[in-house]
């Protein structure tokens, strides 16, 4: 199966969830001799030339900034048109520009919002975007993918009369460097770890600090970059941090591995989150987690008792993470069954052979949805 894939920035190893989880699916279909192409706006680097002549997957560079590009995408067309194209992220103008103008070939597509669809229309100026740009999106789509259950609501809001394929496939982790790893049971210390953008409002790096300033004997470790969006607002909250928050640059492999099972809980406190990379690897290790009610997860952890669902307030936060700290029975019974419950989910095989399958469902076993 020819398959195209819009969304990967230029490096798998680039900070970013959505990039990550496209990077992981499109190397297991290579893997699984399909002719799969990431269309990448900018200049691979070496990590990325590396494993695609490991792999077999293609890069096509399309710069949508360029006055010319359609005369490149036409040129890709005539000699390997894909069969199907795969949609990841939304709010991204440049790739509803070349989305916009492969719908013009008649390509069937499938659009992953990968949980970003809802929280981000609250506000006027994405409420308009979502009408004028990603509600067609939606409707010129065979298939929808949400990456937790509930997502689909957000879904049926954009696109109420939607008529195509809505599908929950949960997204894939990089398992290769996990699978000799466990945690260490490391309650005692009482280290928690977060790893991701430190994005103050979006990742709720703010809540952290706030949590920990009523959790004293708690150390909290974030590791991850600078997002320029809050960069300023990092930087004062910095300048008065409590003594047991520690900032970290990214950590990557064996160090990142070693990081979460030394870790005595892991925790997510984003003001909306689809599915954080960093919960589902702390649970394929079975590192207990503890998630913000505003995490699609969050509804998963309460239904399948995978972990701890923290309170809004950062005072209450902290004092229900202080009481399962001393609960090492507890920990141990999340560990297992959010353990249990990532490898049973979260493999890329897993993944890409679901995808592989809706691809089908898509080519062969369904009609199309009317355009709106």
């Amino acid at each position: 199966m020819r398959i195209w894939h819009i969304g990967a920035l230029s490096s798998p190893h680039r900070v970013d969830g959505t990039n990550v989880t496209v990077w992981q699916l499109a190397r297991e279909q290579a893997l699984l001799d399909h002719q799969v192409a990431l269309l990448l706006d900018d200049q691979p680097d070496e990590a990325a030339v590396t494993l695609t002549e490991q792999t077999g997957l293609k890069l096509l560079r399309i710069p949508t900034n360029m006055w010319h590009y359609k005369e490149v995408l036409e040129s890709l067309l005539r000699s390997e048109p894909p069969e199907v194209l795969h949609v990841h992220r939304v709010f991204v103008p440049k790739q509803a520009i070349l989305e916009r103008s492969l719908a013009e070939y008649k390509i069937p597509s499938v659009v992953t919002p990968h949980g970003a669809i809802d929280f981000q229309r609250r506000r006027a100026r994405k409420r308009l975007y979502v009408w004028l740009v990603e509600k067609s999106r939606f409707y010129r789509a065979s298939a929808v993918t949400v990456v937790a259950p509930q997502e689909e609501k957000a879904v049926r809001a954009v696109a109420p009369g939607y008529g195509g394929i809505v599908r929950w496939i949960p997204n894939p982790i990089d398992t290769h460097s996990l699978e000799e790893h466990s945690w260490k049971g490391n309650t005692e210390e009482k280290r928690l770890i977060f790893l991701g953008r430190f994005h103050v409002v979006h990742k709720g790096i703010d809540i952290l600090v706030d949590i920990a300033r009523f959790a004293p004997s708690v150390e909290f470790r974030l590791y991850g970059v600078e997002d320029i969006k809050t960069k300023g607002m990092l930087q004062r909250l910095k300048r008065r941090l409590p003594p047991n928050v520690y900032f970290h640059g990214p950590v990557f492999g064996a160090e990142k591995t070693q990081a979460l099972v030394d870790a005595s809980l892991y925790i997510q406190a984003s003001r909306w989150e689809g599915f954080p990379i960093s919960v589902a690897e702390a649970m394929y290790l079975g590192v207990p987690c503890a998630v913000a009610p505003s995490l699609y997860q969050a509804e998963l952890f309460r239904q399948q008792n995978l972990g701890l669902v923290l309170p809004l307030n950062p005072k209450e936060a902290a004092t229900r993470l202080l009481e399962v700290l001393a609960q090492p029975t507890q920990l141990q019974g999340w560990s297992e069954r959010a353990r249990a419950y990532a490898r049973a989910h979260f493999s890329p095989r897993s993944a890409a052979l679901s995808y592989l399958k809706l691809y089908e469902e898509v080519l062969y076993g369904c009609k199309r949805p009317s355009s709106h």
